[in-house]
């Protein structure tokens, strides 16, 4: 990664898209204060990327040392090995990847793309081995896959498909990967099914919608195995969900929101459920543009990112009772990553992104303002800390 200058005045970053052009918005401080941090995770290492524009979801293949990072913008699939810490390989992708997961057991990938298909990926030469095209058929309009769940006993993979606001048309696809076929597509009454998390072992699906009626967001209940929506939850302090996480051990479903804001308001809200009941026990403030929770059931923490340059890190001190043990400085605009517990290790994707240095007043140049430089695409990889 490319060392930065002292940065004088104001300062605002933008991300880099793959076609090249600045997606910029006026300036307006949202952020949360800074905190103090220390002792969460070790930064130790950094690993470039050949990506430009957002990047989304990732998976991994724990025996191969493999990690997969969605290159959204940037159409293609990276694959890094994480133990020689360099990237090898890069496939080409007809849409955008968003929700990838590697199933060791028949060595696939599977991943929804932005041109309403899913594909399996070969875990030996990482090409694309089947698509299924989703309901609608390939590229249909106002049909855009996004987040996913995936049951590895069963082989299903779950896809949220978001149609746009104005649209009541959302789904639930799924996919029998055995089979390579559409076998399913449950209707959500909504246009945003986004934070996914699946519990197999209840046979349940939960699906917060980021749909905002009257100021407040639901989780749908779908019956995995009637293929229906059973139960409607408000997420009472924390509309518009785009993630989910679950410690099913303890019944609790977790939600993080957007507040109405997308990746550009801070604070997001971090929201616990408990799924006997269906009700919210607890809502705190966390990353905003909440973009991945993750439960590690051995240290009952939660990794909470959004796209505000901070992982922010809770602690469960029982199952109605959670709280902030602080915040790790990620990358810019870093909205992504990944948890492994396998590793105790956490990766987070940080995009190409530009920084425009303001010069002062009275300096010589003043009147052609903004020198730009450019910080690579890499991933931060941290080790967890006692």
């Amino acid at each position: 990664m490319k060392k930065l200058p002292i940065v004088l005045g104001l300062c605002t970053i933008f991300v880099l898209s793959a076609g090249g052009q600045q997606q910029s918005q006026p300036y307006v401080n949202r952020q949360s204060p800074m905190e103090h941090m220390s002792g969460l995770l070790r930064l130790v290492e950094i690993i470039p990327l050949p990506t430009e524009g957002q990047m989304d979801h990732c998976s991994y293949d724990l025996k191969n040392q493999h990690l997969f990072v969605s290159g959204e913008d940037s159409k293609k699939l990276v694959v890094v090995d994480m133990k020689a810490g360099k990237v090898i390989h890069d496939t080409p992708l007809g849409g955008n990847p968003r929700k990838p997961f590697f199933d060791p057991a028949s060595n696939e990938l599977w991943l929804d793309l932005g041109d309403n298909t899913a594909v399996a990926i070969s875990g030996t030469t990482f090409g694309v081995t089947k698509t299924v095209e989703l309901t609608g058929g390939k590229g249909a309009a106002h049909r855009d896959p996004d987040n996913a769940a995936y049951d590895a006993v069963k082989g299903l993979y779950y896809v949220g498909i978001v149609t746009g606001q104005g649209n009541k048309d959302g789904t639930i696809e799924i996919v029998d990967t055995k089979a390579a076929k559409l076998v399913g597509s449950i209707k959500m009454d909504g246009n945003d099914p986004a934070g996914i998390a699946l519990d197999p072992a209840a046979n349940r699906l939960y699906v917060g919608m980021g749909d905002v009626v009257n100021g407040e967001s639901v989780v749908k209940v779908i019956d995995t195995n009637k293929r229906a929506v059973i139960a409607e939850w408000p997420i009472t302090g924390g509309p518009q969900p785009h993630t989910a996480g679950l410690d099913a051990a303890h019944h609790r479903l977790f939600m993080g929101s957007r507040l109405g804001g997308g990746h550009n308001v801070d604070p997001g809200k971090f929201v616990v459920i408990n799924t006997d009941t269906g009700k919210v026990v607890q809502a705190l403030d966390a990353a905003g543009g909440a973009d991945e929770i993750f439960y590690d059931a051995t240290s009952s923490r939660v990794y909470f990112s959004g796209s505000s340059g901070t992982l922010i890190v809770f602690h469960e001190e029982d199952p109605d009772h959670f709280r902030q043990l602080g915040k790790v400085l990620t990358g810019a605009i870093a909205k992504s990553g990944i948890w492994i517990p396998e590793l105790k290790r956490y990766y987070s994707a940080v995009p190409t992104h530009l920084v425009q240095l303001i010069q002062p007043a009275g300096m010589p140049g003043t009147k052609n303002v903004g020198n730009w430089i450019t910080e690579e695409a890499h991933l931060m990889v941290f080790d967890a800390m006692p």
